[in-house]
């Protein structure tokens, strides 16, 4: 019913960056593949989120908005409890690409602090040289 309504609002390139996965780099000796169920968990919630987001931004504004009556605020947040709880931005945990380590993330390229090191050594991220003295 809302979806419908409201149309108009687009999530934006944040959230479709932040859903999606991509691999920026060459596999250091650990294959493609999803590291550990930690990793595959992830990819199910990043997909889950992306299919919500456009429903869950439109209702939440609905929600959230003092201007519009409580019977439809009700309605809106009654709506989105409907929604699976993995559908909720705040569910994402950044994690490596390769290692699915969940700390030390160097967030621009995605991958743990071990992992840029290493790449970075062997001249396999693209704009990182490392200090040599």
């Amino acid at each position: 019913m809302f979806s419908s309504m409201f149309s108009i609002f687009n999530p934006g390139r944040e959230l479709q960056r932040l859903c999606q996965r991509s691999f920026h780099l060459s596999a250091c000796n650990a294959t493609l593949k999803h590291p550990n169920h930690k990793m595959v968990r992830d990819i199910k919630v990043r997909k889950t989120v992306q299919k919500y987001a456009f429903e869950r931004i439109n209702l939440n504004m609905l929600r959230k908005n003092k201007i519009i009556p409580p019977e439809i605020q009700e309605m809106a947040h009654d709506e989105l409890k409907k929604h699976p709880y993995d559908a909720s931005i705040s569910r994402i945990h950044k994690r490596c690409t390769i290692t699915s380590r969940p700390r030390g993330l160097v967030t621009r390229w995605r991958v743990s602090r071990f992992i840029f090191r290493h790449e970075s050594d062997y001249n396999k991220l693209s704009g990182v040289l490392r200090a040599k003295w």
